[in-house]
C-alpha cells in the first residue's frame, strides 16, 4: 500500500514539472514570436514567449540561441524586430554571447495572400555551434 501511495505522489509531483508534450517530444527548442501589422515592439504575449525561451535557455544550456527574422516586402521591420527580441532575451538573463542572427528565407514566408510569416521572429535553441 505504501508503494502505491508513493507512486501516486511521485506522479502528482512530476505532473507539475512538465507537460505531456515535454514527455512525448522533449522540452521545446523553438519559440515563435508574432508581431502585428507594422509594429516592432513586443506584445504581452510576445514577452511571455521570450520569457519562456529564456527559461528554457537557463534550463538546457544550449550552445547557441539563433534569432531568425523575415525580410518583409513592405519595409524593413526585420532588424528592429530582431533587436527587440534580442534585447528581451538579454533582459531575461540570456548571455548576449550565445545569441546569433539568421534570416528566414523568402520562400519559407511565401504565401498566396500575404502570409503572417513576415510578421514572426523565431527563437531556436541549438545544441551545436553554428
Amino acid at each position: 500500500m505504501r508503494e502505491k501511495i508513493a507512486i501516486v505522489l511521485l506522479c502528482v509531483a512530476l505532473a507539475g514539472c512538465a507537460t505531456v508534450h515535454d514527455y512525448v517530444y522533449g522540452p521545446p527548442t523553438n519559440f515563435i514570436v508574432f508581431f502585428s501589422g507594422k509594429t516592432t515592439a513586443l506584445s504581452s504575449d510576445g514577452q511571455t514567449i521570450v520569457k519562456s525561451a529564456a527559461a528554457r535557455v537557463a534550463a538546457s544550456h544550449p550552445t547557441s540561441v539563433v534569432i531568425e527574422s523575415g525580410v518583409e516586402a513592405g519595409g524593413d521591420l526585420a532588424e528592429p524586430r530582431f533587436a527587440a527580441v534580442r534585447q528581451a532575451l538579454i533582459d531575461d538573463g540570456v548571455s548576449q554571447d550565445l545569441i546569433a542572427r539568421s534570416a528566414i528565407p523568402g520562400p519559407k514566408l511565401a504565401g498566396p495572400t500575404n502570409s503572417t510569416g513576415d510578421q514572426r521572429v523565431e527563437i531556436r535553441l541549438l545544441a551545436k555551434a553554428l
